[in-house]
């Protein structure tokens, strides 16, 4: 066991990975779980998701009313993972091992590895296009010169990332803000881009925009507790809750909406090219922006896929992992000069189906068996893996990505995708039932008080 010498100690590797952290280390309030949260998607990456509803064809008001239900249905979810870190103590998925198994423990980390990696290396991608306008770098400069300065956050740690992220989200915050002001100013222009587009509605594309803000909030639970572990663990999980739903709804509601009255203005050139565009002559600071606003969460990507490649059972240590992390991430953006982003978003979209029914197994199991004493580890996880599969096979037809669409979605959904939803609640479902069958009550009557 590890001496209890890092604490609250910022310029300091942390030395702890999987494990679950001595009560000796345990540090740190509630209100950290608003700033990671408010930091972390306080990007620009978070603005371009708001483009997505006025690009599916629906007027700005529909657009904007799906945006505000997904992210608060979703950013429901992410604080319901995000508030259990303080009692767990470790990271969600090697914590979800009573119900998956060793097996299931595995191959579920290695999905968020390739979550974490694929989500860097797009998120890099845009950094390097932003600093490529600022400073007369080659591709491949831009690209190492970000991810060295980022690793370092990542190397240091938890401590590290909380107060890289408190001070970002003040920056970012002002910066942003500005850049609101610059878009209000354009309202004018923005309302009579849209004014031919007032009130067309399709329910399919209202349905599928809510589940696009829905699961980039989602997105982030399988490395939620990544960032509450170190909490002490009487931390009240109400107050764990209120403050990551209030960090993760606030802004990504702020910043889509921004994304969508700009939509309006049509994006015809690249990203940068509109972004640049828009700003005017606040170009540049608003470019210096992008590149600041994608460093922490690519931080956190490399430093939960880091943690991710240890709960697959890599013999590493875990700063060395997260430069491993780094590595891979800036391997698959290297060739092509980030041609190969596009693509490689198109594969996440369909990948991040699987957290919707893995969460629903991790959150029957902890709201509903956790307290019950006769639950013990699955050796083999059988019960999770199999509500699990049964969540992600369901879906499958309700499902309307880039790269699938489902036969239900497509002739009988008008192209809504479902699938998040009806994943989730057949592998609650499911796990609940089998659990039930095998004869354990849920215990759910000796659940303390504070819960």
């Amino acid at each position: 066991m590890k001496e209890a010498a890092y604490q609250e100690k910022v310029l300091e590797v942390e030395p702890y990975g999987i494990e679950p952290i001595p009560k000796e280390e345990r540090h740190g309030g509630p209100g950290q779980m608003f700033t990671i949260w408010f930091a972390i998607n306080l990007n620009v990456v978070t603005w371009f998701t708001g483009f997505l509803g006025v690009e599916f064809g629906l007027s700005l008001k529909y657009a904007i009313l799906a945006i505000i239900i997904g992210n608060i249905a979703g950013a429901a979810f992410l604080a319901l993972s995000s508030s259990i870190g303080a009692e767990l103590g470790q990271p969600l998925i090697p914590a979800s091992k009573r119900a998956f198994g060793k097996t299931g423990v595995i191959g579920l980390s290695f999905l968020n590895l390739v979550n974490n990696i694929g989500w860097l290396g797009v998120n890099l991608v845009l950094a390097v296009m932003a600093l490529q306008k600022i400073l007369p770098l080659g591709y491949h400069s831009s690209l190492l010169l970000l991810v060295a300065v980022t690793l370092l956050v990542a190397v240091y740690g938890y401590n590290f990332i909380h107060a890289f992220a408190h001070w970002m989200s003040v920056v970012m915050g002002v910066l942003f803000l500005a850049m609101t002001v610059i878009t209000v100013r354009n309202l004018p222009e923005i309302v009579g881009h849209a004014a031919p587009a007032a009130g067309g509605f399709d329910p399919g594309m209202f349905i599928l925009a809510i589940a696009v803000a829905f699961s980039y909030q989602i997105s982030y639970c399988p490395i939620s507790t990544d960032y509450a572990r170190y909490l002490p663990e009487n931390t009240p999980r109400p107050k764990l809750w209120r403050f990551s739903f209030l960090g993760a709804v606030s802004v990504c509601i702020w910043l889509e909406i921004l994304g969508a009255l700009t939509a309006t203005l049509g994006m015809h050139a690249g990203p940068m090219d509109f972004f640049a565009g828009l700003m005017g002559i606040f170009t540049i600071p608003a470019l210096i922006t992008v590149i600041l606003s994608i460093l922490p969460v690519n931080a956190m990507a490399m430093y939960s896929g880091g943690l991710a490649a240890l709960a697959m059972g890599l013999p590493m240590k875990r700063w060395t992992s997260a430069l491993v992390t780094a590595g891979l991430g800036a391997l698959i953006i290297s060739f092509g000069n980030g041609e190969l982003s596009h693509t490689y978003t198109n594969f996440l979209l369909l990948l991040s189906y699987w957290i919707a029914p893995w969460l629903g197994v991790v959150l029957s199991d902890f709201y509903f068996h956790k307290a019950n004493p006769q639950r013990k580890d699955e050796p083999k996880g059988w019960i999770g893996i199999l509500s699990f599969l049964c969540g992600v096979l369901i879906s499958i037809p309700f499902m309307n990505s880039v790269l699938y669409v489902g036969q239900v979605a497509k002739n009988y959904l008008g192209g809504a995708d479902i699938s998040y939803f009806l994943s989730f609640l057949v592998s609650v479902l499911i796990y609940h039932g089998a659990v039930r069958l095998k004869g354990i009550p849920s215990g759910q009557e000796t659940v303390d008080s504070r819960r």
